[in-house]
């Protein structure tokens, strides 16, 4: 399968663009619990975290423009496979846009400025304290997800690389 179609290019850069801001946001809170409370460097990394997030559902939402508009490639295997794949990929999207978007609300019913790398504004929204630690339990939990449906992606793109040998890691190289 080494002459498979690719990917647009579009869809390329976009998709090592969010993986890229994804996978900065989730350094930085990670890296944020490292220090103490009230601290400016925790503060920072908050907002840092928060900036890449507004990042991803801005990307997130090109790329589904991006993808709409232009050219998949062919299925490259059996029909259950292609379910099995269009379901993982219809996971990730859905939980890449919803992550940032619960954040975000998670923000604004907690009466929390939006950062966005050094600017910031406050959502319109009426503060409700209990709904804005709700939807952070939720964004939390929903990091667990998007870690396992990353993790079940790139063991798929890994199985076809090294195992079956077919190529298909090809059509989202960048630079191709």
């Amino acid at each position: 399968m080494t002459g498979s179609p690719s990917y647009s290019r579009p869809l390329i850069l976009l998709h090592w663009l969010v993986f890229l801001a994804a996978a900065l946001a989730v350094a930085a809170i990670e890296i944020k619990g490292f220090f103490p409370k009230g601290t400016p460097e925790r503060a920072q990394l908050g907002m840092l975290h928060e900036s890449l997030g507004i990042i991803v559902l801005a990307l997130m939402t090109l790329r589904l423009m991006v993808r709409a508009l232009g050219r998949i490639p062919p299925p490259a295997s059996s029909y259950w496979v292609e379910m099995s794949v269009h379901a993982m990929h219809a996971a990730l999207y859905v939980l890449m846009l919803a992550m940032p978007i619960l954040g975000l609300m998670a923000l604004g019913w907690s009466g929390k400025p939006v950062p966005l790398f050094g600017t910031s504004w406050t959502l319109p929204m009426a503060i409700d304290m209990p709904l804005g630690r709700n939807l952070k339990q939720i964004h939390e939990f929903g990091a667990n997800l998007v870690f396992i449906a990353v993790g079940l992606h790139a063991a798929a793109a890994l199985w076809h690389q090294f195992v079956l040998k077919d190529g298909l890691m090809q059509r989202m190289r960048p630079g191709r």
